[in-house]
């Protein structure tokens, strides 16, 4: 609590709060107190559900029902969601967006299940987020590798990174009108890549 209260006079630079780091034997709900003053406070709010941690699937759930009261707006990571029916289709009815970062995660899941999960995500109509997650700490990946990544070894197409791409958008906590504004430069990219017919 107390860092959120150094945060609170930056707060017009501050759009949500979110948790990460080692969450081992440290549930989401442990910070619910901080997480509800969040909410009362008009803050977006996001949490860490690492892949293949303990009690992976619980930390799932406590992020998207619970905390705040009624659950955070984006679940980051929480892969392991597709492992369950209830916790997909409970981000899907929220409507809570998922970041992923596929080369964090081939080092704790087979590729195989690494990207029939995230494919289990798309298909329920989740909207995700390929992001690139600590760079520094996965061989210098950035958010276009992790792209590429899903096409090159995942089996997914051009269009399914459009998507994810829209996705991104869509999910983002900026206000609708600088949404616009990113809608229109990327609708505009893609458009030029078909035209060039370098993808789709």
């Amino acid at each position: 609590m107390e860092h959120y209260e150094l945060a609170l006079p930056y707060r017009e630079m501050l759009v949500g709060i979110g948790l990460d780091s080692n969450e081992y034997d440290r549930p989401p709900l442990l910070f619910k107190d901080l997480y509800a003053r969040a909410r009362a406070d008009g803050f977006k709010l996001t949490a860490h559900c690492d892949v293949t941690q303990k009690n992976t699937h619980e930390h799932i759930r406590q992020v998207v029902e619970e905390l705040g009261g009624n659950g955070a707006e984006r679940v980051d990571h929480g892969l392991d969601a597709a492992e369950r029916e209830d916790l997909v289709s409970g981000i899907k009815e929220k409507g809570a967006g998922m970041t992923l970062c596929p080369w964090a995660y081939v080092r704790h899941h087979t590729e195989t299940n690494l990207f029939s999960h995230m494919r289990t995500l798309m298909d329920a109509g989740i909207k995700i987020c390929i992001s690139s997650d600590s760079p520094a700490y996965v061989e210098s990946n950035w958010v276009t590798d992790n792209l590429a990544l899903l096409k090159l070894r995942g089996g997914f197409t051009n269009e399914d990174v459009v998507r994810v791409q829209r996705d991104a958008v869509d999910m983002c906590w900026a206000d609708e009108e600088t949404k616009g504004r990113l809608r229109e430069e990327f609708e505009k990219f893609v458009e030029e890549m078909r035209t060039k017919r370098e993808i789709l």
